[in-house]
């Protein structure tokens, strides 16, 4: 009971922050929601289709070229996710798309299992399916080289087809969400623009908090507890990741995003601190080893230091500016 009147109390004093701070107007609204978000949405989609392609082919052909086209495919499909990642929005909250694309641990016991029972692809059950699935089947726990052989067993390579079809589906499922998105805030009523700076800053902290925990925190992290060790893909996603939030924050060419509404609103100080904080986690990011497994405690906290200091800008600097009061995200515990 008391933490429902505390949730309660919040987000009657959310509401009221919201009706003192700014609201974007429809134009700017359907502008930087289609560029700086339907935009990552359609290449992701687009580079679904290509995994979902490529996935057939090689299961049509199984072969060094054809693993390596859907290798490919995927990595691209992962690095499209992870752009999306960096700062979600829309429908991809109602859809809960980060549990259909990305769950994580992958099953790989009960993957196997149905491999073995010659099922499909199970679309109830998140840690059976999605681009980490995929990841299992395309490298193995880290084995690239022996999964050829493997996946010219027809009903693994079945299951491997099957996961990339449902990520697909998975994708264009909110296809129709944006469009719908996109008609509500051009609406003659403002309930959707003036929660629109709320909840796309908090799903920005989101996303970066998100980064944050794919950095392990033990010293001597043991491989597989990094993100994406099958495929050795941990730095490009996280700097896919930054990539995303870039493009939200920033605009899709550095002139439609949220800096632009933020310096309409007599606060470029708060734009330059937040592009100073993105830059320092770039430099920070890059200095990481491209296999990060090997890499020392100094370098992974300088990128979570400078992942922290992004996100206290964020929830600090911009939100103040804005008089934007952020509640509870699915990140929050209990």
């Amino acid at each position: 009971m008391t933490r429902r009147l505390l949730t309660l109390m919040l987000a009657a004093g959310t509401a009221l922050a919201h009706a003192e701070a700014p609201v974007p107007d429809a134009a700017f609204a359907a502008r930087w929601i289609d560029t700086a978000y339907v935009g990552r949405h359609q290449a992701l989609s687009a580079a679904g289709e290509r995994f979902a392609v490529a996935a057939k082919a090689l299961c049509a052909k199984p072969g060094d070229a054809s693993l390596q086209a859907a290798r490919n495919a995927w990595r691209e499909a992962m690095l499209a996710w992870r752009t999306m990642d960096g700062a979600t929005g829309g429908p991809m909250v109602l859809e809960r798309s980060g549990r259909m694309l990305d769950f994580r641990p992958t099953r790989t016991q009960e993957i196997e299992k149905r491999i073995a029972a010659g099922e499909p692809v199970d679309p109830h059950n998140v840690s059976v399916r999605g681009l980490p699935a995929a990841e299992y089947l395309l490298y193995g726990d880290a084995q690239p080289k022996a999964q050829l052989a493997r996946l010219r067993q027809a009903a693994r390579c079945a299951y491997l087809q099957g996961v990339a079809e449902r990520a697909l589906l998975d994708i264009r499922q909110l296809d129709a969400g944006w469009t719908l998105y996109l008609t509500q805030l051009q609406g003659e009523a403002d309930f959707f623009r003036r929660n629109l700076l709320a909840e796309t800053i908090g799903l920005m902290l989101s996303g970066i908090e998100g980064a944050i925990r794919r950095l392990p925190r033990v010293e001597e992290a043991e491989p597989d507890a990094w993100p994406d060790w099958r495929s050795g893909l941990t730095k490009p996603a996280l700097a896919a990741q930054l990539d995303g939030f870039a493009t939200a924050y920033f605009g899709a060419d550095g002139t439609d995003g949220l800096s632009a509404f933020v310096a309409s609103q007599g606060h470029a100080k708060v734009n330059t601190l937040i592009k100073a904080r993105y830059d320092a986690a770039r430099t920070a990011l890059a200095a990481l080893p491209e296999q990060p497994v090997r890499q020392g405690t100094a370098q992974r906290d300088a990128v979570r230091n400078a992942l922290v200091a992004l996100k206290a800008a964020l929830a600090g600097e911009l939100a103040g500016a804005l008089e934007v009061v952020l509640g509870f995200n699915d990140s929050d515990g209990d």
